[in-house]
């Protein structure tokens, strides 16, 4: 597979970063090249490691255009003491696997049958991303998390460029913390995109306006994508703990990420009275008539319970209401 300029660029600063972070100690190398000028392992050290020569090793971290075999590639890999998302991350940047994920996804890509699940969360905050971390669809529980989501501009919907937002930052008590997972799991499936337009414009934004980001995509973390929790400081929840789990989705470029309560048990009550809230302003703003939140327009159909009641009528929970056509 040919690999682009940019990603020999990308492969060669991921080995300098790694070399330099390493420790003749800590590989069991004696200092026999006398007195040290630069952090970590020399690229002698690292080339006698790995098995390779230093001639070969140095055109890698100068980025030029040479094949790099698996085996090599693997030793290096060994020599760099990479885990597994990194050495999936460097074998990536050389071309030995190939992209398994075209260009982002869009809303409409989305199958219905996905975002009726979705749908289906509520009270539960649940979204879908595509890889590039933007938010194609969302529940009326990720909105009650995120209040400001839905005044956001179009191309400011997207989980990276959230955290980064004034807004979000009052939210999350640990934001560094966050912050630096949030742009190493970018970084970690980028690795064989980085030649796409829509990668390169969204990182130079990212960098142009947040120095903090422009920071922490120099260190070059990568971070798996695995199951976690987060803090939360709630406009009106107050401090809250999230758990999050990540499905992909099959025969979709996205991924369903739902927010599920760790300790507080009453937490999920209280995440319904905010959704419930949610949906009787949105009822009355529309004049009883509403979409679901994913949708981009309203859809001429009213919300009535199985009964025929009025949602709004006191004792209705919102969650009863079903789809009925205008006419019926």
């Amino acid at each position: 597979m040919t690999i682009t300029e940019q990603q020999r660029k990308e492969l060669a600063t991921f080995l300098r970063n790694r070399r330099e972070r390493l420790t003749p100690d800590a590989v069991g190398i004696k200092n026999s090249y006398g007195r040290r000028r630069t952090p970590g392992l020399r690229r002698e050290e690292l080339a006698q490691l790995a098995g390779v020569s230093v001639t070969w090793y140095t055109w890698l971290e100068q980025a030029r255009k040479i094949r790099v075999s698996s085996q090599v590639l693997n030793g290096l890999a060994r020599a760099l003491r990479l885990d597994t998302t990194e050495t999936g991350h460097l074998f990536r940047l050389a071309g030995e696997l190939a992209p398994t994920l075209p260009a982002p996804c869009s809303r409409e890509d989305i199958p219905e049958q996905y975002l009726t699940f979705l749908e289906f969360q509520d009270p539960l905050p649940a979204f879908i991303v595509n890889h590039r971390f933007d938010v194609l669809a969302w529940n009326q529980g990720f909105c009650a998390l995120f209040p400001y989501f839905e005044s956001l501009e179009q191309r400011r919907r997207n989980t990276l460029v959230m955290m980064f937002d004034e807004r979000a930052r009052e939210m999350y008590p640990n934001w560094e913390q966050d912050a630096l997972e949030a742009a190493a799991l970018f970084r970690a499936q980028a690795a064989d995109q980085l030649a796409h337009p829509a990668y390169a414009k969204m990182i130079d934004d990212l960098q142009g306006e947040y120095p903090e980001f422009r920071e922490l995509w120099e260190r070059l973390d990568l971070a798996p994508s695995v199951p976690s929790t987060r803090c939360f400081d709630h406009p009106t929840l107050g401090r809250i703990e999230l758990g999050y789990v990540k499905l992909r989705l099959a025969g979709a470029d996205a991924t369903l990420v739902v927010y599920q309560p760790v300790l507080d048990s009453s937490l999920l009550a209280r995440f319904r009275d905010l959704v419930e809230e949610r949906i009787r302003a949105r009822l009355r703003l529309a004049g009883g008539s509403v979409g679901r939140p994913y949708r981009q327009s309203v859809p001429e159909d009213v919300l009535r319970t199985p009964d025929g009641l009025d949602p709004l009528e006191p004792g209705v929970t919102p969650f009863e209401v079903q789809r009925v056509p205008r006419n019926a």
